[in-house]
């Protein structure tokens, strides 16, 4: 039966995009008994939602983002036992290291943060992170660990949430790109798929990278860019390492199948597109401070980009239609280098086979932090988008405060307050 066939005429809310945002904030609605629909262009969580590390860590992030997680982590505990499948969750802690003067500093101001929301993290000296990590070599500052601390598997959890989405009622549309709101009186009427309408009075956007450009119709101005990340995993190891764990240039997480997930720790590309002039501006001071850690890309990806229409078309095929799927190819170069800096940190690792690598576009915004709020001049326009690649562990929280806007309830206004399109005007 084709998609065209189950386009239903009506719902209570639109959710325009099938990441973890997407489908936690559906799951939230259905929950509340809303008659929600997920419109997918490609799969679900086929995007950075089923490609990134993993994490769901309190441990380094923005003070505006702890209140999330903080509830999100609890959501974690929920779904996990909800989902009636291993989804990889496990509570694990996460290890940051302090291998120079700077990032020992960092740490030490971050526990700041941590004492403020009474977190479980401390700083360990050299003899209590060999237990935590047996085998590590090469410290010499103590290491900041918060035990509480968890993750998961992104292909798998996306999968069973999808699944809690559809039992709760949820319905969930792959395959149906939507090219545009309607909008009529003055507030949201439905959505523009591919495939037809569907009347709702409320919609969400949580198309992730794709946000900015789909936005632009509506004149909501996101600054928005992509950064893409490379990931790889290696085979499985009889090496047993808890926490995942984050150093100088590299980063580690252990999968159930005893396996690794290794990256490059804050070192990413960024392909220059007609948004990365648009917005340049607004990254500036951003990229002043990581020219050493974000290499500029330039691709056909400008190319591509700039063919695009000003901004989409109900009424024509759409660059949503077009590129399904973000799909880019992984820096081997940076990755080689993660897995030396592997090797020098666990030397048992050091000769580890690498099984798949690959890579997502991460969306980012000029200070990191996401955009969840209500559109206030086109009502019942709600968006949540620009996780800046802290989307997967935040995801539950996310999801739960960009419902509660739909529902028109205040219980997340707190959460949120710092995180409103207001900071771009």
């Amino acid at each position: 039966m084709s998609i065209r066939a189950h386009l239903p005429e009506a719902a209570d809310a639109v959710v325009v995009g099938g990441g973890i945002i997407g489908c936690s904030t559906a799951y939230c609605l259905a929950l509340a008994g809303l008659d929600v629909v997920v419109c997918e262009k490609g799969w679900v969580g086929c995007e950075q939602s089923s490609r990134n590390w993993g994490l769901i860590r309190k441990q380094g992030r923005h003070p505006a983002e702890l209140p999330l997680i903080i509830r999100s982590l609890g959501l974690w505990h929920e779904l996990a036992a909800k989902a009636g499948r291993d989804i990889g969750f496990r509570v694990n802690g996460t290890l940051y290291l302090s291998e120079t003067e700077k990032r020992y500093d960092a740490n030490r101001k971050w526990l700041e943060h941590a004492r403020a929301f009474d977190l479980d993290t401390t700083m360990l000296d050299l003899e209590e992170l060999r237990a935590v990590a047996p085998g590590i070599r090469n410290q010499t500052r103590d290491a900041l660990f918060t035990p509480s601390d968890a993750s998961a598997d992104p292909h798998l959890a996306m999968q069973a949430l999808a699944e809690l989405v559809m039992k709760e009622g949820g319905r969930i549309l792959e395959q149906c790109a939507v090219r545009g709101v309607d909008v009529e009186a003055g507030r949201v009427s439905g959505v523009i798929t591919e495939h037809g309408r569907i009347r709702a009075p409320a919609v969400v956007c949580a198309g992730g990278a794709w946000s900015g450009y789909f936005c632009r119709h509506l004149g909501v101005r996101l600054p928005q860019l992509k950064v893409i990340s490379s990931v790889m995993q290696s085979q499985p190891t009889d090496y047993v390492l808890g926490p995942a764990l984050w150093s100088q240039g590299m980063g580690l997480r252990r999968r159930s199948d005893g396996s690794y997930i290794v990256a490059p720790a804050g070192k990413a590309d960024c392909p220059v597109t007609p948004d990365f002039l648009r917005f340049a501006k607004s990254y500036l001071p951003a990229y002043r401070n990581s020219k050493e850690i974000v290499k500029l890309q330039f691709t056909r990806r400008f190319l591509t980009e700039l063919s695009w229409p000003a901004t989409p078309s109900p009424e024509h095929r759409s660059p949503f239609e077009c590129e399904r799927v973000l799909d880019p190819k992984p820096s081997h170069a940076l990755l080689e280098q993660a897995r030396r800096q592997l090797g020098s940190i666990f030397p048992e690792l050091a000769d580890i086979r690498v099984s798949r690598t690959w890579a997502g576009m991460i969306d980012v915004m000029p200070d990191e932090l996401p955009v969840i709020d209500e559109y206030r001049p086109l009502p019942g326009l709600v968006i949540s988008t620009g996780y800046s690649g802290h989307g997967f562990g935040i995801g539950p929280g996310a999801g739960q405060a960009t419902a509660d806007l739909v529902l028109g309830k205040t219980d997340s206004a707190s959460l949120i307050s710092r995180l409103g399109l207001s900071r771009w005007d």
